[in-house]
């Protein structure tokens, strides 16, 4: 996996969230917080680059699930100054139980992207509220691999770790100072109890990073992958997580011959 320079990329992500903000004619910014690298890394660039007076952290827990996220989450919103006016929490749980009130035969997964899809209208209302963008906390392997809730997790106004692999987001993150505690968690979007996105894939993101680069950046082949040493099984699963991630990319279906 080829190494960032941490102090050039987080200048550079800096002057993009301050640039577009200024042209927008937007006064700040609001950001989900989980708890996670991600969520962390995204706030951290975001009051560097806006001051925490212009920085709206929102915290939206279910119920008590996740309890560590919303804890390292507190953490990471205190270290950084960020007024408590200017933090707010909301129990999606409510909102997202009844819902389902119309279906009530439902698994983990649905449950998952109601929820995700929750927070992003929380998000998007108070950012109505207060005039201000959203910003997005997806990284290149989340997307390459189609790990996130259309319409959900993916919606934003603003994506500054669109471009970097989780492993390069570790080491951004390592170098703005976000918590120690944040930097060892394991990896979850934490849309249901014991739930961890490397049991979910079934491989590691150093692994799956490597992979990615390999075929996008690279534009190996994943035979060509095989051949240099990669377990074919391991292989095979990131290609099934790939081509979800592509189909995802491709949705809407749309009729290009169509007369206009």
């Amino acid at each position: 996996m080829e190494k960032i320079d941490p102090l050039k990329t987080a200048k550079e992500l800096e002057t993009f969230i301050k640039k577009t903000l200024n042209e927008e004619g937007i006064a700040g910014a609001l950001i989900g917080v989980s708890g996670g690298i991600d969520s962390a890394t995204s706030l951290t660039l975001a009051v560097r680059a806006l001051g925490p007076e212009h920085v709206y952290p929102v915290l939206l827990p279910y119920g008590m699930l996740n309890t560590a996220g919303t804890s390292n989450a507190k953490l990471v919103i205190s270290d950084l100054g960020i007024p408590k006016k200017h933090t707010r929490t909301v129990d999606i749980q409510p909102m997202t139980d009844s819902f389902f009130a119309y279906d009530k035969e439902i698994d983990a997964p649905r449950l998952g992207n109601v929820m995700a899809r929750m927070r992003m209208a929380v998000l998007y209302d108070l950012a109505k509220k207060l005039n201000y963008l959203v910003i997005g906390t997806e990284n290149k392997t989340e997307h390459r691999l189609g790990y996130y809730t259309r319409f959900g997790d993916e919606a934003s106004d603003i994506e500054p770790l669109r471009n970097l692999y989780k492993t390069q987001v570790y080491a951004l993150a390592a170098y703005l100072g976000v918590p120690e505690k944040i930097l060892k968690s394991a990896p979850t979007a934490g849309l249901w109890e014991g739930q961890t996105d490397e049991g979910e894939f079934g491989f590691t993101y150093q692994v799956a990073d490597a992979v990615l680069e390999l075929h996008y950046d690279k534009k190996f082949s994943r035979q060509e992958i095989i051949k240099k040493g990669y377990d074919r099984k391991t292989v095979e699963r990131i290609w099934w997580w790939i081509e979800k991630g592509e189909l995802k990319d491709r949705l809407p279906y749309m009729d290009t011959e169509q007369i206009s």
